[in-house]
């Protein structure tokens, strides 16, 4: 798949990496000079980078991100939103977005755990769960994104459940300080995940 990422730190750069080591065609939108010196891939403007992509990650604050897809094309595009911050009261970064951009499919993952889980997603036999919120029109093809990583992909409804991912988010970080950030959640269960 071809995927633009927006944002080169941790969260972005790291996801860029390994989408990039399992075959993606990922290109990088950036307005300075990377963070990382080792990125994979192509580097350009975010216009080109969200051109280039039939998905496209954005891995930046979550009101930079707003106020960057203001003026962005994104209509037809799969967007992930891997921000944190930025809601308002009224509305979630992630709804607004769907607001802005009625045309592009939004998706919310990546946002729950550290990036340290996508450079090392095992824990023993075991992989952790990814949540993700977003549209059943391109599920599929986000969880196998997230397959990608290394995680399993845990498909929690539709983006009025944004509140599950910021419970979970909290909880990851009080855990963390505890436990370490190399740490996931993993969620069992008898039945199948539809």
């Amino acid at each position: 798949m071809k995927i633009g990422v927006i944002g080169t730190s941790r969260i972005g750069g790291t996801l860029g990496k390994v989408w990039a080591s399992a075959g993606h065609d990922v290109m990088f939108g950036v307005r300075d000079k990377p963070r990382m010196d080792d990125l994979p891939g192509a580097i350009g403007a975010i216009d080109e980078a969200i051109q280039h992509g039939e998905a496209i990650l954005f891995a930046i604050p979550g009101r930079a991100m707003l106020d960057a897809a203001r003026s962005l094309e994104l209509g037809g595009k799969i967007i992930i939103d891997a921000t944190n911050g930025g809601d308002t009261p009224e509305q979630p970064v992630v709804q607004a977005m769907v607001s802005l951009h009625p045309g592009a499919f939004v998706y919310k993952a990546f946002n729950t755990l550290g990036f340290e889980n996508f450079q090392n997603p095992t824990f023993g036999d075991e992989r952790g769960d990814m949540l993700f919120i977003g549209p059943e029109a391109h599920q599929e093809r986000v969880a196998g994104l997230i397959r990608d990583v290394g995680l399993n992909p845990l498909y929690v409804g539709d983006l009025d459940q944004n509140g599950v991912l910021d419970a979970a988010l909290s909880l990851w970080f009080g855990l963390s300080r505890r436990l370490g950030r190399h740490l996931a959640f993993r969620v069992l269960h008898d039945g199948m995940i539809q």
